[in-house]
């Protein structure tokens, strides 16, 4: 979009009265602002958008061609412009047969599967470490504890920091002629994750067993991953063009194959795949994954709140807020255009977020009466996920009071006790918390994320932000190994002097 269609949609977006002032005057707001998807339930109604500027939004994704782009994205166009890319992650959980890419990643992931399997079934492996970081990491962690009540395997734990402190604590406790470790890594050449392999097969060679026998490797480099010495019937690819974030449905989650089966894990991309089906051919006005990308672009980009709060009312989806925060600041904390023009708008916000209702008793306070207005997003779940359900109604309750709270706020003549409100939020109930329907959300956001970069301008599927940090460190290990300070680095190089003689003294 041009400079003035922006502007205009800045306007209209600050003219929107209150959350309060719209529910009064929408009698039917409620309705209007709900959508139902794949077992997710999402009731955007308190966020100060009116139905007309809701219309006007929709009307963007149609002049933006966001459905066409998607189309061309599951199909095979080259959509990654600046690496030359195609970005299919949805032929992953696609029918075998359906595209080339969807038959090859079947090969992969049924040899996975079929893994993971014996894994599950051999009496002689009681745990079972992945090694990562990233996309390598973040998705199968946080979709192992998410589906903690379908674990039925191996003890399942992740190491994914370079600090020892990480995989010393994971080993803690473990016999390594009992472990498998999988190490996860798109290139075979990250610099902590090869770090921690080099560790953990050490730690299994002390105790006389045979590495190989107790090593697989998830890559799209299998050819490094045999070089390293891990046996090619132990190595299972996936493809450039699978990003690391939206990995988790490819055999980087043969970690979580291994926890909770293959079925269960099958089950996961049925709700992927459903949820990509409805962002395809879902009319626009009852599109979840665009109506949640609206949202999200308002606050933003229109409304320019430069955070958004992510609070799982939901002990075992915790690790969420971390898995989004790379799928959407790495998609979209871009600061040019995919063309390489300046960008005439923001883009990502800071996603951040802990559990409700520990959060409640630590940075609400901030949110409800601080000076910087936070968009919330709350995720619960109707099914309770324990044996205690007045516990859930608990939860529950606390959650809806706190979106009611961040909107309608409460009058009071000391202006100490006063909540102004009129902080948008979102409510994300899913019916359970299962396989499908964590895959579903998980697809959700996705979409979500790829439709904000559109909407952005920007390529939501490169990371040379992150590719600038990994050389940088490269040069500064060569460095502390040889011991000198590169003084060509001006702006650090005092800070490696400081570092290197400290490090001389203890030893």
């Amino acid at each position: 979009m041009n400079v003035d269609e922006l502007q205009s949609l800045r306007t209209q977006a600050k003219a929107v009265p209150t959350v309060r002032d719209l529910f009064t005057k929408e009698q039917n707001r409620a309705a209007q602002f709900t959508l139902d998807a794949c077992g997710i339930h999402a009731d955007f109604s308190r966020q100060l958008v009116s139905s007309d500027f809701l219309a006007v939004l929709r009307a963007v994704v149609a002049s933006e061609g966001i459905g066409t782009r998607f189309t061309e994205m599951a199909s095979g166009v080259v959509v990654n412009n600046t690496e030359n890319r195609r970005v299919l992650h949805t032929a992953l959980r696609d029918d075998a047969g359906k595209s080339e890419w969807a038959a090859v990643a079947s090969v992969q992931r049924e040899r996975a599967a079929a893994f993971a399997e014996e894994v599950r079934q051999n009496a002689q492996i009681d745990a079972v470490i992945n090694i990562g970081i990233g996309g390598s990491d973040l998705g199968p962690a946080m979709a192992t504890r998410a589906l903690r009540r379908f674990r039925n395997g191996p003890d399942v734990r992740f190491v994914s920091n370079v600090d020892a402190a990480d995989l010393d604590d994971a080993l803690r406790g473990l016999d390594p002629s009992r472990t498998l470790v999988i190490v996860s890594s798109k290139t075979f050449t990250t610099l902590e994750t090869m770090h921690n392999a080099h560790r953990a097969r050490e730690w299994v060679s002390a105790s006389g067993t045979d590495w190989r026998t107790r090593f697989a490797a998830a890559t799209s480099n299998p050819t490094e991953a045999i070089a390293w010495g891990i046996t090619s019937d132990r190595t299972f690819e996936f493809f450039d063009w699978v990003g690391g974030r939206f990995s988790l449905s490819s055999v980087i989650g043969l970690p979580l194959i291994c926890a909770i089966g293959p079925d269960a894990f099958q089950e996961m991309l049925n709700g992927m795949h459903d949820m990509d089906a409805h962002m395809a051919t879902a009319p626009v006005a009852e599109n979840l994954p665009i109506t949640h990308a609206l949202t999200w672009f308002v606050n933003a980009v229109l409304l320019e709140h430069p955070t958004v709060a992510v609070i799982p009312y939901s002990h075992d989806l915790a690790r969420l807020p971390a898995f989004l925060q790379q799928l959407v600041m790495e998609s979209n904390g871009k600061g040019v255009a995919h063309d390489g023009r300046e960008l005439l708008m923001g883009t990502s916000p800071v996603v951040w977020g802990e559990p409700g209702t520990n959060g409640q008793h630590a940075f609400f306070q901030m949110l409800h009466q601080g000076t910087q207005t936070v968009p919330v997003e709350f995720i619960s779940t109707v099914e309770p996920l324990g044996d205690d359900a007045v516990a859930h109604d608990l939860l529950i309750a606390n959650m809806v009071a706190q979106a009611e709270a961040f909107s309608a706020g409460s009058e009071s003549n000391d202006p100490q006790r006063r909540f102004t409100g009129n902080r948008p939020n979102t409510v994300v109930l899913l019916e359970r918390l299962n396989p499908y329907s964590l895959g579903a959300l998980i697809a959700m956001y996705e979409h979500s994320t790829a439709v904000q970069g559109w909407l952005m301008g920007v390529n939501s599927f490169d990371q040379f932000g992150v590719e600038l940090g990994k050389s940088m460190a490269t040069l500064a290990v060569e460095a502390i190994q040889k011991g000198t300070a590169d003084t060509s680095q001006t702006m650090t190089h005092p800070l490696m002097e400081w570092f290197l003689s400290r490090r001389q003294n203890k030893s």
